[in-house]
């Protein structure tokens, strides 16, 4: 039991950091510039809400585990429906990076998700 308790320890911080809050999207998508702004929520390693990218609201859902980050989004290209999943890994100034897959265009891309500072 002694060798469980850090293990059982460390796996309850995992999700003690609050990640609510406003986040800021930027990254390239194939040549095209994404920059998106969303407010999320978490409960438990679940984190949903609105990302706004040029006057459209998406309703975005994921996961947070520790450094690893993986949620997903709607999209739109030409007419056609999409699914953009991101996928990252936060680094040691609290920065996610990672790709960007957007199906079923089968293109992928980077971001960068970073949580805006509050202003006194």
């Amino acid at each position: 039991m002694k060798r469980l308790l850090p293990l059982l320890l460390l796996s309850a911080t995992a999700f003690a950091a609050d990640n609510s809050g406003v986040w800021t999207i930027s990254g390239d998508i194939q040549g095209y510039d994404l920059a998106e702004s969303c407010t999320f929520t978490q409960t438990a390693d679940k984190i949903a809400g609105p990302c706004k990218i040029e006057g459209t609201t998406r309703d975005t859902t994921g996961t947070i585990d520790g450094k690893k980050i993986t949620f997903s989004q709607p999209g739109e290209y030409n007419g056609q429906a999409l699914t953009l999943t991101f996928t990252g890994f936060m680094d040691d100034k609290g920065v996610f990076h990672g790709s960007v897959d957007v199906q079923p265009l089968n293109v992928t891309g980077t971001f960068a998700l970073k949580k805006e500072e509050l202003k006194p």
